[in-house]
């Protein structure tokens, strides 16, 4: 009897973890969906065709991420999933699509496409360590030479055409169901679901891999796609970090991201910062709050993401 009652709350116990494994992602063919966290999270590789027509591309990028149909030998990754399944997972976020460029000819200007932003990221397996990089650093700017900048990528669900297979004549689908193409480099490119909001991008050939982060061709990798999200983290750091301009530092470098908050001395030695802004932006100042000033020494970042409150207009330096 009591072998019976063991293995009943056993069984209890394990269900129950299934049930809130459930709860927190969801696996929909070949995409993760964390509800949850705003994300999904795909498998693929670095495309083995990447730079199979160099000689009449010359080396010129179009997509960071296709579906396993896309144009995968002008672009960084090719996932497993379609980019059907892609747009399927975001409904599920309660993400709607928004608009892809367009172009108003009486102005004479680019409208630029318009949506919910997302951060996308890849990880890949490195002597046994995760190595995981922003998907931007993996392509560089030919003017410039470097990789592009944190980029927040713009969904719009890509442009609308006619649903042939559909027996209604108004019927419509978007491009990417047909395209295969996810993640768009080119600002203009309505065939993805996402585009490229920087300037730069409306430029022709600007964009080629970056092989100075660039694992080798056909490395597994796994990416996440996730909503910008507007946030706020508290943050404890502990180090050197009081009376080496730690604070103003920090005041500096959240106001050029326009992130709003405050940093504060703590009588235990640690600076305490609470930052308010979203996603793409609070990571950046994070990674530039590991640096610190030049005479500071950082080590340790406690972070904690709380929700936002809208209450700090700027950012400031308290006493």
């Amino acid at each position: 009897m009591k072998y019976l009652c063991h293995t009943s709350v056993i069984t209890l116990c394990f269900g129950l973890c299934i049930i809130g494994m459930i709860n927190l992602s969801k696996a929909d063919g070949h995409v993760v969906i964390s509800e949850k966290d705003k994300k999904i999270v795909l498998k693929g590789q670095i495309s083995k065709a990447l730079g199979e027509y160099e000689s009449h591309l010359k080396g010129s990028v179009e997509y960071i991420v296709t579906g396993p149909v896309g144009k995968i030998y002008e672009s960084i990754v090719a996932v497993d999933a379609s980019a059907k399944e892609v747009y399927r997972a975001i409904e599920k976020l309660n993400v709607k699509p928004g608009t892809p460029q367009d172009y108003d000819e009486e102005k004479e200007m680019n409208i630029p496409p318009t949506g919910t932003t997302f951060l996308i990221s890849v990880e890949w397996e490195v002597d046994g360590k995760t190595k995981r990089v922003r998907a931007d650093e993996l392509i560089r700017n030919v003017k410039t030479n470097k990789p592009l900048p944190p980029v927040a990528w713009v969904y719009s669900g890509s442009r609308v055409i006619p649903d042939l297979d559909s027996e209604d004549e108004d019927a419509v689908i978007p491009h990417a169901f047909m395209s295969d193409h996810i993640v768009a480099l080119r600002q203009f490119d309505g065939s993805a679901l996402f585009q490229n909001p920087l300037p730069e991008s409306l430029e022709e050939n600007i964009y080629k891999k970056n092989d100075d982060v660039l694992p080798k061709l056909g490395t597994a990798i796994k990416m996440t796609i996730e909503v910008n999200r507007e946030m706020q983290l508290f943050v404890l750091i502990s180090g050197k970090v009081q009376g080496v301009g730690f604070r103003n530092f920090t005041q500096r470098n959240a106001r050029q991201l326009g992130i709003n908050g405050y940093a504060m001395n703590l009588a235990n030695g640690k600076v305490e910062v609470v930052a308010e802004g979203d996603k793409l932006h609070l990571d950046e100042l994070i990674k530039i709050l590991w640096i610190g000033p030049r005479s500071s020494r950082v080590d340790d970042i406690d972070i904690k993401e709380r929700k936002i409150t809208g209450e700090f207009k700027s950012f400031v330096v308290r006493r």
